[in-house]
């Protein structure tokens, strides 16, 4: 890939995946001055160690965005922590550029959102030096997604598109979804590297994208649609993403757990749960269909209460007694 390319992707990116902004709570929240047992906003105090009963536990502050994942995790990473491990926690609603800058300066301890190593980059090379990365969580992906019903003889790669016949079977178009997310940038990247000058991009919502897929399925129409993984649509019905051997769309991504540079020293606990705090794709895409349909916090309590050896493992360490294999 080019310098412009790689250039423009990286815009549309750190564009795209911050269109939700700094809620005003956060903006407070990040600005106010530490009380006696909080550390300075520079990082430099570690948060008050437990007293006998471990009451006297400054809560950690757990960076999160707007997105539906980051919800999930970080309602179920907050419940694990106080629950297992008696450290409070106070999830704050902040801009993922906000995050990166909060978690190395020490206004925040954690965030659970770093797509690395491509989607972040600019951030992560910012900050590098000063967080503490606890590892991957699940993996990510960007890109254009079809029914799997779509003949992969005909279409299995977005430069097949670039054969009238084949762009005619779409009606020569791609289903968006909001006109400034990063997505919708990326798929005028795609447009461009592919040549595909007679394929129009339609943008509309998330919630519009997912409806228009949903009843070309039920009618078995051929479509496309822009999407990312994980996203609950892929544990509702069966889609591929298209081949991107320009890698318009970067490819495989992970998600980090990161911490401020001393939280190993300050929780230790906390940390060595987060470097085993792995959850795989297809569950997760299950949890998010679940809190689709219902709530966040109901989804995360079924799914804890579903899976009690892997939470144990997580917590503490162990593997399941008997010798087996865990549900990790």
């Amino acid at each position: 890939m080019s310098d412009a390319p790689r250039l423009t992707r990286r815009a549309a990116l750190t564009a795209g995946l911050g269109v939700a902004g700094l809620s005003l709570a956060s903006m407070v929240q990040l600005s106010q001055r530490p009380g006696p047992d909080e550390p300075s906003p520079t990082g430099s105090g570690p948060p008050a160690q437990p007293s006998r009963g471990g009451t006297s536990r400054r809560p950690l502050r757990l960076g999160w965005s707007p997105w539906a994942d980051a919800e999930v995790i970080s309602l179920m990473a907050k419940q694990l922590i106080e629950t297992h491990l008696n450290w409070p926690v106070e999830r704050v609603l902040a801009d993922i550029g906000i995050q990166y800058a909060s978690v190395a300066r020490g206004d925040l301890d954690l965030m659970l959102m770093a797509w690395l190593p491509l989607t972040h980059q600019d951030y992560w090379k910012r900050v590098r030096d000063r967080v503490l990365d606890l590892g991957p969580m699940y993996s990510g992906r960007l890109g254009w997604v079809v029914p799997d019903y779509v003949d992969p003889q005909v279409l299995s790669s977005i430069a097949d598109l670039r054969q009238p016949s084949v762009a005619a079977r779409f009606n020569n178009q791609v289903q968006g979804i909001d006109p400034g997310s990063g997505l919708n940038q990326l798929s005028q990247v795609a447009l461009k590297d592919y040549g595909l000058g007679d394929m129009r991009l339609v943008a509309s919502s998330s919630g519009a994208m997912t409806a228009v897929l949903d009843q070309a399925i039920r009618e078995q129409r051929w479509l496309i649609v822009t999407s990312w993984m994980p996203h609950w649509m892929f544990a509702r019905y069966k889609l591929r993403f298209l081949e991107d051997p320009k890698r318009a769309f970067g490819g495989t991504e992970w998600i980090h757990a990161v911490g401020r540079r001393d939280l190993s020293a300050i929780a230790p606990s906390v940390t060595d749960f987060l470097t085993r705090f792995r959850i795989p794709d297809a569950e997760l895409a299950a949890v998010l269909l679940q809190a689709h349909q219902g709530t966040a916090q109901t989804a995360v309590d079924t799914y804890l209460q579903s899976h009690p050896e892997r939470v144990r493992y997580w917590v503490t360490g162990e593997i399941d007694s008997r010798g087996g294999a865990t549900d990790r």
